[in-house]
């Protein structure tokens, strides 16, 4: 794997991109702020110009008039913008669906989908988030990717085909590792919630339209002796006009938020991999391909942001400035500053290796995942891939498959101990003899497991329990609770894997609860962190005197 290049500093980059992102995000509120203002001061004109013509209008009625008006046009943002989010938090499968995305099989043939699965795998496994779905653009031959979604428990990775088919694997894995930095950096979610608002900004101009379109039906004279179709004119062409304006600001800034965060996402994926070549490249090879990264589903222009490389060709009257992504070139040249201006073509099928890799370690030489605890590295990216190889393929595929994967966590959960294990697989039995026996096919290598694979394994479950419905969700959290009180005890793996569950599966199946904050400082937290801090120390040196 190539190293990084002295001149290629990665942290400044993303330092730089969330400083930047920070003052944007900040500026978009400023943008809502000002457009509440705006409609305000319209609404204080027409007070004024409405207004009894002897006495006129009174100070406390005008700034009445204005502050019901900058109220409504609050709440109409804020109604806009959940309304939104919520049409949203269907996770990232129902965009994958609408942009024309199929699921991958996860026992597929396809040496080159698997790959990705693979590489998917490895990237989550590293990066400790659940693996996610994959899903395959088959019609799209630009090279493109996207993490969609409202949370990591949610998020899916896109791929095109030209993506699957146009890159190597460690180019690929560049593209994987920027998605997943936009899963772990949280910008799913900081797209969601900038979308929303650009929807509550856009009614103003959707409601001044339909004011303009009912005008010539308004009649009558107000008390000052004018037309009140006038003022209905006025308060159209008032609310089109702030409302467009605002539009236009509000998404300037969410491109430049968008550009901003692609810069983090391509210095995180330089840092994940250590290889500035594999994403570079891969960027390169977007520029010499004829569809370049252009992705043709009419619904495309809805999830621009969320892609890998800018998605729609051509370029508006505002040029750049409402661009999702920054400029090719400049994203080469920040993760590769050699680089001599060439771009590659895409690879054919007769360049691509045959088969994927596999380089299997033996468990001894496996490193402990604490002492690689933080962030995502190469070190961790190997390690999960060493870990994922040393697992039985039957446990492996098992974990794949939405019905299997029920069994698989089962099997986790069996007990060493006969008594226990025959009890446990009796109850499972008595709901589904079908998954009993599966079960308890898988059990002799799930016991038998390493306990530094079992939460690896458990992660590779969790993009495919992610296909359950409500009914048999429900069904496999009531029997997971039943293997776990078989014993009437808890052990440390079934409390991890119960959270586990819990925690990424109630996001993807809707019943995550928002968490409330319960310390701002770290004073009162004293105790906790010395215990963290103590095992990170007595995991990170082999002299345990120190």
């Amino acid at each position: 794997m190539a190293g990084v290049r002295p001149s290629m500093d990665f942290f400044e980059h993303q330092d730089r991109a969330r400083s930047r992102s920070g003052r944007l995000v900040v500026l978009y509120t400023l943008a809502v702020v000002a457009v509440v203002g705006a409609v305000s001061a319209l609404a204080a004109l027409l007070a004024l110009w409405t207004g009894d013509a002897e006495r006129g209008p009174t100070t406390a009625e005008v700034v009445a008039v204005s502050g019901a008006a900058g109220v409504f046009t609050l709440l109409l943002i804020a109604g806009g913008s959940l309304y939104r989010i919520a049409e949203l938090r269907g996770g990232g499968q129902v965009v994958a669906r609408a942009l024309g995305g199929r699921p991958i099989d996860a026992s597929t043939n396809d040496p080159d989908e698997r790959r990705v699965l693979n590489v998917v795998e490895e990237m989550a496994i590293a990066s400790g988030v659940p693996v996610p779905p994959v899903y395959l653009m088959d019609k799209e031959p630009g090279i493109n990717a996207f993490a969609a979604g409202y949370a990591p428990g949610d998020a899916v990775i896109g791929v095109t085909r030209g993506c699957v088919d146009g890159l190597t694997r460690d180019e690929l894995q560049g593209v994987m590792a920027h998605e997943f930095s936009h899963i772990l950096n949280g910008d799913m979610r900081l797209n969601i919630r900038l979308i929303g608002l650009l929807n509550g900004i856009l009614l103003l101009s959707l409601i001044g339209y339909t004011v303009l379109r009912f005008a010539p039906y308004g009649g009558g004279r107000n008390k000052n002796g004018g037309s009140a179709i006038l003022v209905i004119f006025a308060v159209g062409i008032g609310l089109l006009v702030i409302g467009s304006v605002g539009s236009l600001a509000a998404r300037i800034i969410q491109a430049a938020v968008s550009r901003e965060r692609e810069f983090l996402a391509d210095a995180s994926a330089v840092q994940f991999t250590r290889n500035p070549e594999g994403i570079g490249n891969a960027l390169r090879r977007i520029g010499g391909a004829v569809s370049h990264a252009r992705v043709r589903h009419p619904r495309a222009h809805e999830a621009g942001h969320m892609f890998f490389g800018e998605e729609l060709a051509g370029s508006s009257f505002f040029g750049s400035a409402l661009a999702s992504h920054p400029p090719l070139p400049v994203r080469i040249k920040r993760v590769d500053p050699a680089w001599d201006g060439t771009m590659l073509p895409p690879l054919t099928r007769a360049d691509r290796a045959p088969t994927e890799p596999r380089r299997a370690r033996t468990p001894e030489a496996l490193l402990p995942l604490l002492a690689l605890a933080g962030q995502a590295t190469p070190e961790h990216v190997e390690h999960a891939r060493s870990l994922i190889l040393a697992i039985p393929e039957a446990l492996r595929e098992a974990a794949r498959e939405p019905y299997s994967a029920r069994a698989a966590v089962y099997a986790l959960l069996l007990d060493a101990d006969d008594a226990v294990r025959s009890k446990q697989l009796a109850a499972l039995e008595r709901t589904d003899r079908a998954m009993a026996a599966l079960t308890a096919k898988l059990a002799p290598q799930a016991v038998a497991l390493q306990r530094s694979h079992r939460l690896p394994l458990l992660d590779m479950t969790l993009g495919a329990l992610g296909h359950m419905s409500e009914s048999q969700h429900a069904g496999f959290r009531a029997a997971v609770r039943d293997l776990i009180g078989a014993d009437r005890r808890v052990d440390l793996f079934e409390w991890v894997t119960l959270g586990v569950l819990t925690r990424h599966l109630d996001e993807r199946f809707g019943q995550a609860r928002a968490r409330g904050v319960h310390y701002f400082a770290l004073n009162k937290l004293g105790d906790e962190l010395s215990v963290l801090l103590s095992v990170v120390a007595h995991a990170g040196t082999e002299d345990a005197e120190r």
